[in-house]
């Protein structure tokens, strides 16, 4: 048997606005709460991917080139990749821009504390890393959302 040779991709925001909450999503086809991301489309880079997922999932351009926070290695029966870039700080202004898809029936902008509560656990375990990553020069690297 061939083994398989490629892996899911897939991207997400880390987003606050500036009193430092984290914008997080709640998709309607699973439980609890997410990051802003996706898939990334074959013959895609990542950086493409995280602005075509920014505009499809909250109706928002990120206004700047994306800076990569982290990557997570997930490895198992459903192995993936995943590349979380910084979407920036929100005023209130674009925070009033954003519109939800109908995949995605509530967005919140949470202290980090609470958001860690809501997300779903693996992203919960991505947040702290990735906002410390915010704060320095470097990428956090994880493996299974953990610091490696």
């Amino acid at each position: 048997m061939k083994p398989q040779v490629s892996k899911d991709v897939v991207v997400a925001a880390l987003i606050t606005d500036q009193d430092g909450n984290v914008l997080i999503v709640k998709p309607s086809h699973k439980e609890g709460w997410i990051f802003p991301g996706g898939y990334v489309e074959v013959g895609e880079a990542p950086s493409q991917a995280f602005q075509r997922e920014l505009l499809a999932e909250i109706g928002i351009e990120p206004e700047e080139s994306a800076r990569l926070l982290s990557i997570d290695y997930r490895g198992s029966a459903d192995e993936y990749i995943m590349f979380i870039f910084d979407g920036g700080v929100f005023t209130e202004e674009i925070k009033s821009r954003i519109k939800l898809p109908p995949r995605l029936v509530e967005y919140r902008f949470a202290p980090p504390q609470e958001a860690m509560q809501m997300l779903r656990e693996k992203s919960a375990r991505r947040l702290m890393p990735t906002l410390e990553a915010r704060n320095k020069t470097g990428i956090a690297y994880l493996e299974n959302q953990e610091l490696f």
